[in-house]
């Protein structure tokens, strides 16, 4: 297990909070251990990693999939596991008298709320994600009042933050004939842990300890889709995110999201969007 190496590109500070844009230095495959002494929210940016998994001492042995934005608490031991290289990430650290201030929780960092931490979002958009990129221009393009800007957006995401903190940290109750938030959680971080791999129906209902029927049922019930239809739409969602934040050929595109060859991609693609990828990029870069 080795310590995390890496390098500050860009870094703006003000108001007790700190934006650093990082590019970390890991062996591949990675199995680090990160203590972070302020409380930092950190959002992984393109090119983005095939495996991401994590886990925090005393909540659990196993690895869990990351989300794409991961929150770590100060004084936190926090495992990391993945395909190591140089990935790049938007870190935003708090102060802690600021943190504690903003956030208010005040019964402690409970198995539940730790592990809600290891996916805060960014996997499909959000308040937080849309903050976080806005910082990472700023940094890579720094203008009139950056600091003003910074600790503005660092405030907005703080403050999302202990909202999602706060709501993850309550005991869920399932209601009937619906799949929990937990549930839900659970196989988004499925699907984005392993996003070559297009899951099963019998594979998801086994993660969570259901017939496949019953989560096929459950699953439209609770958020208005079939499994099937999920599954493609968050595909389709990273599919966006490459084809407009990358330069990876088409053909790469289509191995990594698991499709069969780059036809059957464009195919897929193009009764989502309405446009083929090529034409997608070109028109949304």
């Amino acid at each position: 297990m080795t310590q995390t190496n890496w390098t500050n590109l860009a870094q703006a500070q003000a108001g007790g909070i700190a934006v650093q844009l990082r590019r970390y230095d890991l062996p591949a495959p990675a199995e680090i251990k990160v203590r972070e002494t302020r409380p930092v929210v950190s959002m992984m940016l393109p090119p983005y990693p095939i495996e991401r998994l994590g886990r925090y001492d005393g909540a659990g042995a196993d690895y869990r999939g990351l989300g794409n934005i991961v929150f770590t608490p100060a004084a936190a031991d926090c495992e990391f596991r993945g395909d190591g290289g140089t990935p790049l990430t938007i870190s935003c650290l708090f102060d802690p008298t600021l943190f504690d201030r903003v956030t208010r929780i005040d019964d402690g960092w409970s198995r539940g709320r730790l592990l809600a931490t290891l996916d805060v979002g960014g996997t499909a958009g959000g308040a937080i994600d849309a903050l976080m990129r806005r910082m990472a221009e700023e940094l890579r393009a720094p203008g009139f009042a950056t600091e003003t800007l910074v600790e503005g957006l660092g405030l907005a995401a703080l403050a999302e933050l202990s909202r999602f903190l706060r709501a993850d940290g309550q005991s869920e109750t399932r209601s009937a004939g619906r799949l929990s938030n937990i549930q839900l959680r659970r196989l988004d971080e499925y699907v984005d842990a392993f996003p070559r791999r297009a899951p099963t129906i019998s594979t998801l209902a086994g993660l969570l300890g259901m017939s496949p029927r019953r989560l096929t049922t459950l699953f439209r019930d609770t958020t208005g889709l079939t499994v099937r239809a999920w599954v493609e739409a968050k595909r389709m969602d990273q599919a966006r995110r490459l084809l407009t934040e990358t330069d990876q050929p088409l053909k790469m595109i289509a191995y990594d999201l698991g499709f069969a060859n780059q036809g059957v991609f464009s195919t897929a693609f193009r009764r989502v969007a309405g446009l083929a990828p090529s034409a997608y990029r070109e028109c949304y870069r």
